[in-house]
Formats: structure tokens, C-alpha cells, sequence
């Protein structure tokens, strides 16, 4: 008889994009060799450098990939979000982890032993295509990042990111565009590929030259198209 362990991690298991094509029976046999972690926020996942035995999958909660220089700046890769997998690359190649994963708050990981993956795709090469299809969107987020680092500068990167906080969670009120801005200029610095004083600097000038007001973590945009017109020109 099945175990309720089991029979949950089986249905939390068919909801994933990976995996929607198996049966409850190839299910179970993932769901035998798949173990459950819980991290609190900022707890490190894995560090970049660190050898790959498994296959990582957001549960619940979120997790930051970072890439750190020598002298200790951080770039923020990506956020990989409930539903999403980690470590694919190195799951195929046998290298190490590429950068270090951190929960971004409370998370729960899916833990799959990389050599049972890799006989799961062997057998099922409709999942390995889907991670191909994960890959190509990754290499293609990661050619924008480059570009975006290579071609913009700090300003840019700062007013197209508040751009697109404003079009994803802003809501119009009578002084204009207005959303949170959950992250720090430490945060904001890593995600935009700078250090804390540029943001902060930045930050101040946009606000000075009333292109965005600042009260505490929330930002109101009074005039949308005209911060658009800071990066279409």
C-alpha cells in the first residue's frame, strides 16, 4: 500500500511542468527516490563550485542564483519561483554547481538524485526535451542579461527594472503610478550588475529630477511615458 508520503509527493509531483506526461506508476518510482528540504530566508542551497548529485525543484517559495566576483559583488542571475528547476546543467554534465542558489524566503525543494534523473530522461525523452526547452530559455534570458550589462548603463538598467515593477504590481492613484519596492540597493545592486553607492546615487538623481518619488520602500512614478523616454532615446 502506498504511503500518504509517497501518494503526496506523487501529486505534488504531477503538478510539475516536467512531469505532467508520466503515469501514476512512473510517478511513484520518481517518488521513491525523491526527498523534501526546507530552507529558511537567505539560507544558502548550494554554493557555486560545489559538486551536483541532484536535481532541484521549487515546492514552495523561491530561490535567487548568484554569481560572486573576487572582490565579493554579486549578480543576481535569476529567481527561480515554485515550479521551476535547478541545476539542470550540471544534473547532465557531471560538472559543479555554476553559481550559488539562496532561499529567498521560506522554500521547500524537491531533492531528486541526479543519476536516476538522467535514467528518467533516457526512458522518457519527452522530459528530457522539456528540460531542453527550460535550458533555451535560460541561455536566451542569459543573452539579455549580457547585453544588458555589456550596452546599458546603471541608469538604464535602474529605470527599465522600475519600469517593469510599475507594469507588473503598479497600481494608478492620483500622484501616479505607485508599487513596493521589496528589494534594497544592496539587492538592487546585484540584480542590475553595480554596487550599493550607484543605486543609491541614481536613485536620489531620478527622484531629484522628478522622475520618481521615494517614500520608504514605496515608489510612485508620476508620469510613466516620460520615465519611459529615459530609455527609448
Amino acid at each position: 500500500m502506498i504511503s500518504k508520503r509517497k501518494s503526496d509527493l506523487v501529486v505534488t509531483l504531477r503538478r510539475l511542468p516536467l512531469f505532467t506526461d508520466l503515469s501514476e506508476d512512473e510517478l511513484a518510482l520518481i517518488a521513491e527516490r525523491t526527498t523534501c528540504r526546507e530552507y529558511g530566508p537567505g539560507a544558502v542551497v548550494f554554493l557555486e563550485g560545489e559538486p551536483c548529485r541532484e536535481l532541484l525543484i521549487v515546492k514552495e517559495g523561491s530561490v535567487k542564483l548568484l554569481k560572486t566576483a573576487a572582490s565579493g559583488r554579486q549578480q543576481l542571475i535569476a529567481i527561480e519561483r515554485t515550479g521551476n528547476s535547478l541545476a539542470e546543467v550540471p544534473v547532465f554534465d557531471g560538472g559543479s554547481y555554476p553559481a550559488t542558489a539562496k532561499a529567498a524566503g521560506p522554500t521547500t525543494l524537491l531533492c531528486l538524485d541526479a543519476e536516476h534523473f538522467r535514467k528518467i530522461c533516457l526512458r522518457h525523452p519527452e522530459v528530457g526535451l522539456k528540460v531542453i526547452k527550460v535550458l533555451g530559455h535560460r541561455l536566451r534570458r542569459m543573452g539579455t542579461l549580457v547585453e544588458e550589462l555589456s550596452f546599458s548603463t546603471v541608469r538604464g538598467r535602474l529605470v527599465a527594472y522600475l519600469i517593469q515593477l510599475a507594469e507588473e504590481s503598479g497600481r494608478q492613484t492620483s500622484s501616479g503610478m505607485e508599487f513596493a519596492l521589496t528589494e534594497n540597493n544592496e539587492e538592487l545592486a546585484a540584480r542590475l550588475g553595480t554596487v550599493r553607492e550607484l543605486v543609491s546615487r541614481n536613485l536620489g538623481r531620478l527622484h531629484g529630477e522628478g522622475l520618481v518619488e521615494i517614500r520608504r520602500r514605496k515608489v510612485i512614478v508620476p508620469n510613466l511615458d516620460t520615465l519611459r523616454a529615459e530609455i527609448a532615446g
